[in-house]
């Protein structure tokens, strides 16, 4: 939407003109293991991904979760993630998961909807990691984030 000269400037109309954000990302190369069966952000020999974002004026954001993945034994390797801070809280959930079942490493990816979110507040989306049994290796792991107009 434009704003022409001499309309009334209303909140509806500023919304519209506002900046929605852009992608951003988090990265981490460094491959960690974990034999959780609940999610979790901790992994061993690694640190947690995670990503800032201000929910644009939709509160609507698409998220994309990706990593290499494997498993030690016949069991699966799960990646999530929760969201947190001010914009709203929503945690881990097989919802939104990716997995790989196999002991070669395989690339996994996803990208989900979150709705609902308070416009213009801040969060931080976390990955997460559980297994079915055994010991999960992530590695390659990356959180990409952009905002869905309404």
């Amino acid at each position: 939407m434009v704003a022409l000269a001499g309309q009334k400037v209303t909140a509806s109309l500023l919304n519209s003109l506002a900046p929605t954000g852009e992608t951003t990302s988090g990265v981490n190369t460094t491959a960690g293991t974990t034999t959780s069966t609940g999610y979790t952000d901790t992994l061993t020999s690694s640190s947690t991904v995670s990503v800032a974002f201000i929910a644009p004026p939709s509160g609507k954001i698409a998220v994309t979760i990706c990593g290499a993945v494997d498993n030690g034994g016949d069991n699966y390797s799960v990646i999530s993630y929760r969201l947190s801070g001010a914009a709203g809280t929503v945690a881990a959930s097989d919802n939104w998961q990716v997995y790989f079942r196999n002991t070669n490493e395989g690339v996994v990816s996803r990208t989900t909807y979150q709705t609902g979110l308070t416009p213009g507040a801040a969060g931080t989306i976390t990955m997460q990691h559980k297994v079915s049994g055994g010991t999960g290796t992530f590695n390659h792991r990356e959180i990409l984030w952009r905002p869905v107009a309404a």
